[in-house]
């Protein structure tokens, strides 16, 4: 796969990463809790992210991976349809000018 691709695979990643830390701290902010409490628990969720994420992204039977999995393997279909459209394209051109130039029209 290409440069490009892996890019914006791991734009996805950064992207859902941060979701997921935006989510879990407005969850936080509008639990019901005291503010030592909310404190307390903030500091527990932002202790725990990096392996949570680590253990998310690194085992390849989480849902996570298998999103990402079915969604890379759709995308390479997709674009090798695409590639085998472009290519048919092609050699349709090139048939109609090798017919023109010979002084063959089927219109």
């Amino acid at each position: 796969m290409s440069r490009e691709g892996d890019d914006g695979i791991f734009t996805f990643l950064a992207g859902m990463a941060l979701g997921m830390l935006g989510g879990g701290l407005m969850g936080i902010l509008f639990a019901p809790k005291s503010g030592d409490e909310l404190r307390a628990d903030a500091n527990a969720f932002v202790r725990s992210l990096p392996s949570r994420v680590n253990e998310e992204f690194s085992n390849p039977h989480t849902r996570t991976r298998e999103f990402i999995d079915k969604t890379r393997y759709s995308i390479e279909n997709q674009v090798g349809k695409v590639k085998k459209d472009r290519a048919a394209d092609r050699m349709a051109k090139a048939k109609h000018a090798e017919e023109i130039a010979s002084g063959y029209d089927f219109n």
